[in-house]
């Protein structure tokens, strides 16, 4: 494990607040994560930086001593960042996506952060497309995901981050009686019809059959299509179960739930090319925040993060 910006930024924030819990809520993540995540940062470090007790946290010495040299470098990066938008003043910047519920929010935080540029957006199914198109320079960057077993590698031809990991979760009729229960096991979806979607190139859906086999069964892929609004409406009319991203926003006739076991995880990437890199730390920041953001509306999110925590990204 490395020592990163955020991990800077967590010890700021808890600095700040004067408490964990509090400082969880403004970063958007469980308390148990963030305390899991303060301990990883102080075997890092070699020493505690805060105490615990009733009312909160206290800075020990060596806590001190780290904050002082955490919140100069924090100024530092954040005026580097804010220079960022000036250096993009007056380009486009292209950015494409396959349908997730964050890339909206992503393009309304670049448009607020680079208000002298101009923010264009396109949609693929077929991710790879994505991952092409940045190659090639027709994308300046793309939201794209890619799942265990599958993981795109680094190339020369594109810069990587990753935005999140996530569970992937099950979309069902409101009116389905699995839809009661606070998670389902995905054999327990072995005799439903399954909206299954068309290769998207990066693993998907090979990672849901493969989770499916293991499970013991194949899945019924009796509807094959992309478009989510028929894919809304088939599930909540009745006709089909469908495999959805933990931030899907289900509406009145869908209920979006967890796999017990968590079978499938999926990571959602911001890959940029190459004469992007010096705005990637700036554009990450705001995809992950776009993602918390998002996260923080979603119930079925929200309520799998209280019991497991929010999955760290990788160090």
């Amino acid at each position: 494990m490395q020592l990163e910006l955020r991990h800077l930024r967590t010890l700021r924030a808890i600095a700040d607040h004067g408490s964990v819990t509090k400082a969880a809520a403004a970063l958007g993540v469980s308390q148990p994560a963030l305390t899991a995540q303060l301990r990883r940062i102080e075997r890092l470090l070699g020493g505690a930086v805060f105490t615990r007790d009733h009312r909160g946290v206290a800075v020990t010495a060596f806590g001190e001593f780290v904050l002082a040299r955490t919140r100069v470098v924090l100024a530092g990066v954040d005026d580097l960042l804010a220079a960022g938008p000036y250096e993009l003043a007056g380009q486009a910047v292209r950015v494409g996506s396959f349908e997730n519920p964050v890339v909206v929010t992503l393009v309304a935080n670049l448009a607020r952060a680079l208000p002298e540029s101009r923010v264009t957006l396109q949609t693929e199914h077929f991710v790879r497309v994505l991952v092409d198109m940045v190659a090639n320079g027709r994308l300046d960057v793309a939201l794209v995901a890619d799942y265990p077993g599958h993981e795109l590698r680094p190339h020369p031809s594109r810069g990587l981050g990753v935005v999140a990991v996530e569970p992937v979760f099950v979309a069902l009729p409101a009116a389905h009686p699995l839809a009661r229960r606070e998670e389902v096991e995905l054999a327990d979806l072995a005799g439903e019809p399954w909206v299954l979607p068309p290769p998207d190139g990066m693993g998907w859906p090979d990672h849901l059959l493969e989770a499916c086999a293991r499970a013991g069964f194949t899945p019924r892929g009796r509807y094959q299509l992309v478009e989510a609004g028929v894919r809304k409406e088939l599930i909540g009319a009745g006709h089909a179960v469908s495999a959805c991203q933990a931030l899907h926003d289900p509406g009145e006739r869908v209920a979006v739930l967890p796999l017990r076991g968590n079978p499938l995880w999926m990571r959602l990437l911001l890959i940029w090319r190459p004469s992007f890199a010096p705005h990637a730390p700036a554009l990450l920041e705001s995809a992950r925040a776009a993602h918390a953001a998002v996260a923080a509306r979603s119930p079925s999110y929200t309520a799998w993060t209280a019991l497991h925590g929010r999955p760290p990204l990788p160090s």
